[in-house]
């Protein structure tokens, strides 16, 4: 799995998914969760809803945060093969 996603393709791929899924996430999901958890009138249910809503908040951030790190190092990982195999023909 590790060899798979070091790859620059998938990691670039895997990194504009990440960055694609947190904005919709905190742009168009999060506000609309934040939206019902106040019109909830049962303590029970808003404390669960918040605590849902804690999570994928912090999911999020680890998505925006490893998204562009994997686009990034795809390519620079990139660079590196086309620098080395333009440097030794095969």
């Amino acid at each position: 799995m590790i060899d798979q996603l070091l790859r620059p393709k998938i990691a670039f791929w895997t990194g504009a998914a990440l960055t694609l899924a947190s904005f919709i996430v905190f742009n168009f999901f999060l506000p609309t969760l934040y939206l019902v958890i106040e019109g909830i009138n049962f303590p029970m249910t808003q404390q669960f809803v918040g605590i849902l809503t804690s999570g994928l908040d912090t999911i999020g951030q680890l998505a925006r945060m490893f998204g562009p790190l994997l686009i990034v190092g795809a390519l620079v990982m990139l660079k590196i093969e086309r620098s080395s195999g333009a440097s030794h023909p095969s």
